[in-house]
């Protein structure tokens, strides 16, 4: 699970790190002849090196919504182009310098580019190539369906892991779900009915966490803790129905989202079984023994002044 989870998380969070490192700039090459010529406008000359338009809106990318929103205002657009303009005169400062050629740089720089490399091929090679088609979707709802319908559900919900883990241990010894949830549940509306949440359907679950453990579930089965926005959660399944050719045009949008994703997952999967087949990879495990992780984390380069 936590293989699967963290390859997920490469594919969604790399690609989305590489974007917002590079702005707008997918968006700019198809908005025509016209928003390139905007992009290339010469905004600023700091000793021969231009700050163009695009520069500005790339910088301005990585700025709070409402800090975008102010640019609107003329002052506060030139304010932002000073900064710009410091920040270059300091970086060709320090390049003057030959700061460029240390080695700490040099190895940021090197992350940097690696960050973004990873994240490119992943949009090419599995964002922009892993799609569900409609008979995918369909195939994979008449093969599931019998655990897409709707469940009947119970939940105790809690505050803290320590106190779910010494709930579960009491309903593994042979505790009454009814009873414990009446006497720890944190939720106020079905505690006093042993946590019964009545018939919940696929598509109406809002944390893919909860629907997942939940489905799993045979009647009569209590899960193991899943944790949501609202806590920690131990659940059983009472009852539990198919769904129907009904439902499916009710859940196939999301249904086409969950097929697409699990053929992201798949694609980067074989991706990387592929690489490794092919590669020399060696590793010294005594050196990883030894890896301490306890040294202080590297503090981040200081922000630049704001322009007065």
């Amino acid at each position: 699970m936590f293989t699967r989870g963290l390859k997920t998380l490469v594919v969604i969070a790399a690609s989305a790190a590489l974007f917002a490192a590079c702005g707008q700039k997918a968006g700019q090459e198809k908005a025509g002849e016209a928003a390139k010529a905007d992009s290339s406008a010469v905004l600023a000359v700091v000793n021969g090196k231009n700050i163009t338009a695009e520069d500005f809106k790339m910088e301005a990318a990585s700025l709070s919504p409402m800090a975008i929103k102010s640019l609107a205002d003329e002052k506060n657009k030139q304010k932002f182009l000073d900064n710009l303009v410091d920040k270059a005169l300091i970086v060709q400062k320090a390049e003057s310098l030959g700061m460029d050629k240390e080695p700490e740089v040099a190895r940021r720089l090197n992350q940097i580019k690696s960050s973004m490399l990873l994240g490119y091929y992943v949009k090419k090679e599995v964002l922009e190539k892993a799609s569900a088609t409609d008979k995918e979707v369909k195939d994979y709802f008449d093969k599931n369906k019998g655990d897409m319908g709707s469940v009947r559900l119970s939940h105790i919900l809690i505050a803290s892991q320590k106190e779910a883990e010494d709930i579960l241990a009491k309903l593994k010894a042979g505790g009454d779900f009814k009873a414990l949830a009446k006497q720890y549940s944190l939720d106020t509306k079905t505690k006093n009915t042993g946590g019964d949440l009545g018939f919940v359907k696929w598509e109406q679950f809002g944390s893919a966490g909860l629907k997942d453990a939940a489905f799993k579930l045979k009647p009569g089965e209590v899960s193991g803790i899943v944790q949501s926005q609202f806590g920690y959660h131990i659940m059983k399944v009472t009852e539990k129905k198919p769904a129907t050719d009904t439902d499916f045009a009710v859940m196939k949008d999301a249904l086409k989202a969950q097929v697409t994703e699990k053929k992201k997952e798949e694609a980067f999967e074989s991706i990387v079984k592929d690489l490794k087949a092919q590669a020399k990879v060696s590793v010294n495990g005594d050196n990883l023994k030894k890896l301490n992780l306890s040294a202080p984390a590297e503090t981040p380069a200081p922000l630049m002044p704001k322009a007065k």
